[in-house]
C-alpha cells in the first residue's frame, strides 16, 4: 500500500484548523488514487504480457498440430495399413494426434489460469476501503 509520507514535528494534527484537515485528507484521497491507477496500469501491463505469451503458445501448438496431422498422420496411415486395415489404422493416428493436440492446448490454458490480474491493486483496494471504514485507528504493522 501506498504509504503517506511522514508529517514534520511541527506540524500536528491539533494545530490544524479544520479546513487545513479536510484539505490535507483531500490531497492524500488525490495522491493515493493516483498511486492506486499507476499500480494498476502496471500490473494489467504485465497481465497482457503474460497473456500474449499463453496465446502465442496455444497458436503455436496448433499450427504444429494442423501441419503435424497432415504429414505424419498420411505416413502412419500408410505404414499401418500393412499390418491392419486401413481404416483402423487411419482412426489410430487420427486418436493420437488429438491426444497430443489437446495436451498443448490443455498447457495454454493453464498458462491462462495461472495468470493473475492486478493482484497488488486488489489487495491494497482493500486494505484502502478498511481504512476509509476506520480512518482514526492507527496503522498496524
Amino acid at each position: 500500500m501506498a504509504q503517506a509520507a511522514p508529517r514534520p514535528p511541527d506540524e500536528r494534527p491539533e494545530s490544524k484548523s479544520a479546513a487545513e484537515l479536510i484539505r490535507q485528507i483531500v490531497q492524500d484521497t488525490s495522491r493515493l488514487i493516483q498511486e492506486e491507477f499507476q499500480l494498476l496500469r502496471e500490473e494489467l501491463s504485465n497481465t497482457v504480457q503474460r497473456t500474449g505469451v499463453a496465446v502465442a503458445l496455444v497458436a503455436a501448438g496448433a499450427f504444429f498440430l494442423i501441419f503435424a496431422i497432415g504429414y505424419l498422420g498420411f505416413a502412419l496411415i500408410v505404414l499401418l495399413s500393412a499390418l491392419i486395415t486401413p481404416w483402423i489404422s487411419a482412426a489410430l493416428v487420427g486418436l493420437a494426434f488429438l491426444a497430443v493436440g489437446a495436451i498443448v492446448i490443455y498447457m495454454g490454458i493453464n498458462r491462462f489460469r495461472s495468470i493473475q490480474t492486478a493482484p497488488q491493486t486488489v489487495e491494497t483496494l482493500k486494505e484502502d476501503a478498511e481504512w476509509l471504514k476506520h480512518p482514526t485507528r492507527p496503522e498496524e504493522k
